[in-house]
């Protein structure tokens, strides 16, 4: 039972984190991808760079089973993201087992060399401040950097419009060694840290992780309009890893992340409601 815990804590703080991990890029060659789609990633880097705010929604499913039962999780976030300063705001919804089970708002705002985070949860607003360089996950651009410069055998596999703007679609992985980095600067050791686990207790987990499968969605102007990271493999190798030594007959059956943007340097201005400020004061 302990076990069966930690593993189903372990895969939603993955979840949660790995999408927005906020990181360096490695400048990872792509000497196998071909001049049109290597010039297309070139150009959403720069474009990208020059985002400071946009929105996004973000659908987050997990599923794990044993032998007697079957544990689904969807989580559904709505945000919008300004980079400097930070400020975000994300509508969040959680279901379980296809039933409703929380839904709550937060809000992350910039002060100086720290960041004010505020959630309502059920009507009542709580207040917690962390140091800046926590808050690598709420820089859009930086995040982007992280599939840009990291992609190893990506190619063209289509054309799909996203939120009404043509895209061309590109699917490969992101490497073993670039999702280490992402974790050790997602704060997911905060998130971990109540399962025993720190980001270097993770980073060991995924050793046995060849890549992690990853679709871009691009526009011609060079907009990253959506990605999709596929982290089924991933927390399966991971859970084995944590199993090692002890019966399991638990499987994860999905843990896939999508993620659609828009509305780049267009976002309407965030406001903190008043009664939220007030539980700081």
């Amino acid at each position: 039972m302990k076990f069966r815990k930690r593993i189903a804590a372990l895969a939603v703080a993955a979840v949660c984190v790995l999408p927005m991990a906020g990181c360096s890029s490695s400048g990872t060659s792509n000497t196998a991808m071909d001049t049109d789609v290597e010039a297309l990633l070139q150009k959403a880097e720069t474009t990208m760079a020059e985002v400071n705010s946009m929105s996004a929604n973000m659908q987050m499913d997990l599923e794990i089973a044993d032998s007697e039962s079957t544990y689904k999780m969807n989580i559904t976030s709505d945000m919008q993201m300004q980079v400097e300063p930070i400020i975000a705001k994300a509508d969040i919804a959680i279901s379980i087992n296809d039933s409703p089970a929380q839904t709550y708002t937060s809000y992350v705002v910039q002060e100086g060399d720290a960041v004010d985070t505020y959630a309502d949860l059920m009507g009542e607003w709580y207040y917690q401040s962390m140091d800046l360089s926590a808050a690598g996950q709420y820089d859009a651009t930086q995040n982007m950097e992280l599939y840009l410069n990291n992609l190893t055998s990506f190619s063209a596999t289509g054309t799909e419009k996203i939120n009404d703007v043509d895209t061309t679609v590109i699917a490969g992985e992101l490497t073993g060694e670039s999702m280490a980095e992402a974790l050790k600067s997602s704060g997911v050791e905060e998130m971990s840290a109540g399962m025993g686990l720190s980001a270097d207790d993770l980073v060991t987990l995924i050793d046995n992780v060849e890549g992690l499968p990853v679709k871009l969605w691009i526009s011609e102007e060079g907009y990253v309009m959506g990605y999709e990271l596929d982290m089924t493999s991933m927390m399966e190798s991971i859970m084995n890893n944590m199993a090692a030594g002890e019966e399991n007959d638990m499987k994860i059956n999905q843990t896939v992340i999508r993620m659609t943007c828009k509305d780049f340097n267009n976002i309407t201005p965030i406001e903190v409601p008043a009664e939220a400020l007030a539980v700081k004061a």
